[in-house]
């Protein structure tokens, strides 16, 4: 193992699901240059929320895809840095960071309102719940 690279922990298969999906969205995205960021991978991280409010640990998983889908990122953008490439190959690996960075922060941004909403729901659920007198 190389000295100051810290081990991150496996993603359980909803957030492979997830990272994977993100991914092969952003190698699209790199490839097809007439696509546009916020609508084709905003329906993406639509999906994902959707998912992530029927999963108990949904918003968390959605911070740990945000995080992985970062590191992706910067991974592509240090190599993009170290290799001599022709312009077309750096317009691609720019593209695929641009949208990696995109999705993980609009992951990261809408965990914070499935956790909001998952809140609501519980205490809906508990109000209900309570047996009047």
């Amino acid at each position: 193992m190389k000295e100051g690279v810290m081990v991150q922990p496996r993603l359980t298969g909803l957030e492979f699901s997830w990272f994977t999906k993100c991914q092969m969205m952003a190698s699209n995205y790199a490839q097809h240059w007439e696509m546009v960021l916020e609508p084709d991978l905003g329906s993406l991280v639509q999906a994902v929320a959707s998912d992530a409010r029927t999963s108990f640990t949904g918003p968390q998983s959605m911070r740990r895809v945000a995080e992985r889908l970062t590191l992706a990122a910067d991974a592509i953008a240090a190599a993009s840095d170290e290799q001599a490439q022709d312009a077309d190959v750096r317009r691609e690996g720019a593209r695929c960071t641009a949208a990696l960075q995109y999705l993980a922060s609009q992951l990261e941004s809408t965990a914070t309102g499935v956790e909001a909403w998952k809140h609501l729901s519980a205490s809906a659920s508990e109000t209900d719940q309570v047996p009047s007198a």
